[in-house]
């Protein structure tokens, strides 16, 4: 059977100077082929890709990884506490990582890779729809921004709040003990991530029932200093994962702490972006997960 998967980025415009296509750097003819061809032939066609890049001068390529790569990749890298994952949109995202002498618990079941800290939880879906693309600094080399996990935008919907939303119990809570917790959808209405709290304080739960409905981010000036100072669980997901934070969350203007931590801020929101300056996506995916080889840019 043949495993190596197609370059196809989803960008399908061929450049008329070279005769390579601007998403995947193939030839009208190896695009033809691809499908009939051997496994030796593809590998082929992959290693000629890099030299390509740099021709063409693209920074962003899809990794000849199989589901099962993509799975070995996510777990090695966080049984080693290399870099950090993100689950989120631009404004709005959990980041979890695990520092040097963290105990951190890891654990494969099928297609999902869980990670347990006592500060945070991430859980990656890793289906054989997904998809990784990396991200390079200069077009050819490997000098690795970030790595994306992404999926068929048509598959990445999640159900979208309208405003501050009670989920009832959080039934996908990582931890079993966590199962029976409220969870409340800050309705940030994005379609592709949602951002959520857990509490089970009863000072967090009564400041939460008088803003049920009201839209994101017209509650803040009342509720805000309630969850600042209550300080719940943070529960962010797409498509592809969950990351679960429990660290302090910082007063504003303070930098985030070491490890697992949220960012949620509403100017950047307002900008209605999925993912930061310089950091696009061709438009036939959506991002599930990214993984930073080094800290981002905004910690």
């Amino acid at each position: 059977m043949i495993s190596i998967p197609s370059p196809c980025v989803g960008i399908c415009r061929m450049d008329e100077g070279t005769g390579l296509c601007l998403g995947c750097a193939r030839s009208g003819e190896e695009i033809a082929i691809w499908r009939d061809t051997g496994e030796a032939q593809r590998r082929r066609i992959w290693a000629a890709l890099p030299a390509r890049f740099e021709r063409l001068g693209l920074t962003l390529a899809r990794l000849p990884w199989t589901q099962g790569e993509i799975l070995h990749f996510a777990v090695g890298k966080l049984r080693n506490r290399e870099g950090s994952w993100a689950i989120g949109c631009y404004g709005a995202v959990a980041e979890f990582r695990a520092e040097a002498g963290e105990d951190c618990e890891i654990a494969v079941a099928g297609d999902k890779v869980i990670a347990r800290t006592d500060r945070g939880a991430l859980r990656l879906w890793i289906g054989d729809a997904v998809r990784a693309l990396a991200l390079y600094e200069t077009p050819g080399r490997q000098d690795l921004r970030a790595i994306f996990l992404v999926i068929s935008r048509l598959r990445a919907g999640l159900p979208v709040a309208n405003g501050l939303s009670a989920l009832g119990p959080d039934r996908s809570a990582i931890r079993p003990e966590d199962r029976g917790l409220a969870l409340y959808d800050l309705g940030l209405r994005r379609t592709i991530t949602r951002f959520c709290i857990r509490t089970d304080k009863p000072a967090l739960l009564q400041a939460l029932t008088p803003s049920l409905g009201q839209s994101w981010p017209g509650y803040l000036p009342t509720l805000g200093a309630a969850i600042l100072r209550e300080n719940p669980v943070r529960v962010v997901e797409s498509v592809l994962g969950r990351a679960e934070v429990r660290t302090p969350i910082p007063p504003p203007g303070a930098a985030s702490i070491a490890g697992p931590h949220t960012h949620l801020l509403p100017d950047l929101l307002a900008m209605d972006r999925e993912l930061g300056p310089g950091f696009e996506l061709p438009e036939a995916y959506a991002p599930g997960a990214i993984f930073y080889p080094s800290l981002p840019a905004n910690d």
